[in-house]
């Protein structure tokens, strides 16, 4: 069995209303989030009451991922900022 296909391509103007691909974006800030990601723990030693004391110590990495969109161009892109390093109990 053989199968022909003809496909007739026609020119179609664009719309007024179709941006130049050339505008500059018009970038706007569209959402800010702050997250904390584990990325492990350790243990520290203290003394309290004259005697020695373990905990352990869960480390957290501080993101904030900002989200920008334009509306000219109708697109969005995104940055993420390592904002530091957070340890859940206070040591030396």
């Amino acid at each position: 069995m053989f199968l022909m296909l003809f496909v007739q391509l026609t020119e179609v103007n664009a719309a007024p209303d179709v941006i130049d691909k050339h505008t500059e974006h018009n970038w706007q800030e569209y959402h800010t989030e702050t997250s904390f990601i584990k990325t492990g723990t350790h243990e520290y030693k203290y003394w309290k009451n004259f005697m020695r004391h373990k905990r352990t110590c869960e480390i957290y990495q501080k993101l904030k991922t900002i989200v920008y969109y334009c509306d000219v161009h109708d697109h969005a892109k995104s940055e993420t900022i390592h904002e530091g390093t957070v340890h859940s109990e206070k040591h030396d």
